[in-house]
């Protein structure tokens, strides 16, 4: 098709094939899959990779551990805070005891207390010089 100017345009059919899939298209993809799945009687199971995986909670830290964990790493309260990415007021209300690290935090704790070593290269390359 050619404009009044003299330039070549796509026509809308060749347009339209180029598009990437609408997510409505991939629903009904799916949905397909799964009524072939009933069809043959066959179970997820036996259809798709079904995996199963336990995540073990992570330990509770104490007011007196999460402090030796900071001093094992030889920082402020501050500086932890930033290594945690959480506030220097959440820091030492933890080392307070008057609040309890959260799940998230608890998991980032484990990390930095099987490994110190590693957490101890970020710190220094942290640092300004």
């Amino acid at each position: 098709m050619t404009s009044p100017k003299g330039d070549v345009r796509m026509s809308r059919k060749k347009k339209s094939s180029l598009r990437k899939p609408r997510v409505a298209d991939e629903i009904i993809a799916g949905m397909r899959e799964l009524q072939r799945m009933m069809d043959d009687a066959k179970t997820p199971e036996q259809v798709f990779t079904v995996k199963t995986i336990e995540i073990p909670d992570p330990r509770i830290y104490r007011a007196t551990e999460v402090r030796e964990l900071r001093d094992s790493l030889r920082v402020s309260q501050a500086v932890f805070a930033h290594l945690l990415g959480v506030s220097l007021v959440l820091v030492k209300s933890w080392e307070r005891g008057s609040r309890e690290p959260g799940l998230m935090a608890r998991r980032l704790l484990d990390t930095i207390r099987a490994d110190p070593a590693r957490w101890l290269n970020s710190v220094q390359e942290m640092a300004v010089v």
